[in-house]
């Protein structure tokens, strides 16, 4: 084979600190957008975003020249800035100090994207799958 040909998909969960309720409506999709941005920085692709008031789930292909834990420590860290910078540098934000990481098939990328895109969903009729709610 003469060319690489990688499908590296990750499932990162991050947690605010305390699990106190932060990403609130009026940032949440200021602070999508944000990690999107981030992500094609670091040239990853980002496929799915979404989460709730206390946690983020995201899904991504990454590239071979970096670690799930860069990728988490980047996007934790900068993110984190960013949503201190919305609300007026008060330094209200943090997320805790783990994550999840998930390896995800390319055979099961649509369903874990599917998982993300429905988070409210799943909250809030209880089909949650525990595996990645328990960071």
């Amino acid at each position: 084979m003469s060319r690489n040909n990688l499908q590296l998909y990750i499932h990162l969960v991050f947690v605010t600190k305390h699990r106190d309720f932060m990403i609130m409506e009026n940032v949440e999709l200021k602070l999508h957008k944000f990690l999107r941005e981030k992500m094609e920085d670091l040239e990853i692709i980002p496929l799915m975003i979404n989460g709730m008031p206390d946690h983020l789930h995201i899904l991504l292909k990454m590239p071979a020249k970096i670690t799930v834990s860069y990728i988490a420590q980047q996007l934790k860290g900068t993110s984190s800035r960013f949503m201190n910078e919305l609300s007026g540098n008060q330094r209200i934000f943090e997320w805790s100090r783990g994550y999840g990481a998930f390896t995800v098939s390319k055979k099961d990328v649509t369903m874990i994207s599917n998982y993300i895109k429905n988070q409210k969903e799943h909250h809030k009729s209880g089909t949650l799958n525990q595996d990645f709610e328990q960071v």
